[in-house]
């Protein structure tokens, strides 16, 4: 089996890499395309070959590490009587993925804010890549162990109280780890799931 570990990136991935320790660092309104591709040490023609637009990019860059994201997070066989149990294997190993990546989720934090991304490809995104919280959430409201409240708001309310959380944990990394803060995360979470 040939080793992938030593491949030079692509300039595609260069640039992604790029943008985010930018959009990080600036935020995303404030950095520009070509200063993008001068810190990447590419013309701006190769920057817009590979993203027609900033716009583009962000999407294309929040696409990926959301892609990235979802496949660290366990998908499992949903059990009524271990609902709960599933959600906070769920959930503590997305907050371990945000302590471990916390460039790239302060990076999603921005994009909530950044308004030239539609609210509905923001959605698009999660749907595409974390489905089966909406398989857990509706397995939940069959067995009448989470509130049938409508699927949107909850699945939006669920990705909001991860996003708090998160960072709250990212900024206070000595508390990350103290199961006081970290079973009051979860059951702050699933209490506002639950009749």
């Amino acid at each position: 089996m040939p080793n992938h570990v030593n491949q030079p990136k692509t300039k595609k991935q260069l640039l992604l890499e790029t943008a985010l320790a930018l959009f990080v660092d600036q935020g995303i309104y404030a950095t520009s395309t070509a200063s993008i591709a001068k810190a990447a040490g590419v013309a701006n023609g190769t920057l817009f070959h590979h993203f027609s637009s900033k716009d583009i990019l962000v999407l294309e860059l929040y696409k990926d590490i959301k892609r990235n994201f979802a496949l660290q997070i366990p998908h499992l066989e949903l059990d009524a009587a271990q609902l709960k149990q599933q959600a906070k294997l769920i959930w503590q190993q997305a907050i371990d993925w945000a302590l471990a990546n916390a460039d790239q989720q302060k990076f999603c934090l921005l994009v909530m804010q950044y308004q030239p991304l539609s609210a509905q490809a923001k959605a698009q995104v999660f749907h595409d890549e974390f489905g089966f919280l909406k398989q857990l959430i509706l397995f939940g409201q069959q067995h009448q162990l989470i509130a049938n409240y409508p699927i949107e708001l909850m699945l939006e309310s669920a990705h909001g109280q991860f996003l708090t959380s998160s960072q709250f944990f990212i900024n206070n990394v000595e508390l990350a780890h103290n199961s006081q803060y970290t079973e009051a995360a979860f059951n702050l979470f699933w209490r506002s799931f639950t009749n």
